[in-house]
């Protein structure tokens, strides 16, 4: 028992501290969104870039992206890019349709198994939300209220 206690402390230390790391790079994917066009990370630099891992059967990701979506809306073409990253689908057209069940446009990139260990995608929703030169801003595991997630955006809209 005290050693499970001491390895759950650990975990939890670790994703604590890796939430707050501040100037460290994401690994830099090329991914294919829900059309078939081809994105890579590394040509986002510039930019706030807002990546939600998700899962179809994940029914908080469900709620969130419908929220997030507000956020798509208002700073799309304000210098934040957002993409949806599924990691347990690979059919476009399933994609298409859970988008549209689940109401919201964000453009979808289909994950892997690399992007999956490289995020250390364990769960989901996790939010990665990256500076303008695509050093990890913050990480939030489970839900982020749209209050905070705007105020990482403004924040980091606003460096140089």
């Amino acid at each position: 028992m005290k050693r499970l206690t001491a390895g759950l402390f650990f975990v939890l230390f670790l994703l604590f501290a890796v939430s707050e790391a501040k100037g460290l790079k994401p690994y830099m994917f090329t991914l294919k969104d829900e059309n078939g066009k081809t994105v890579s990370l590394k040509e986002l630099k510039g930019n706030v870039v807002y990546l939600i891992f998700w899962s179809k059967t994940c029914g908080t990701c469900r709620k969130e992206l419908k929220e997030i979506n507000k956020l798509y809306r208002k700073y799309k073409d304000k210098g934040v890019i957002f993409y949806a990253v599924i990691i347990d689908e690979k059919s476009p057209d399933r994609i298409k349709q859970i988008k549209k069940e689940w109401e919201f446009e964000i453009p979808v990139l289909i994950g892997n198994s690399v992007v999956k260990s490289k995020y250390r995608i364990i769960g989901t929703p996790i939010t990665y939300i990256l500076r303008k030169d695509l050093s990890i801003g913050k990480i939030v595991y489970g839900e982020i209220s749209l209050k905070k997630a705007e105020k990482y955006i403004n924040r980091f809209l606003k460096e140089q």
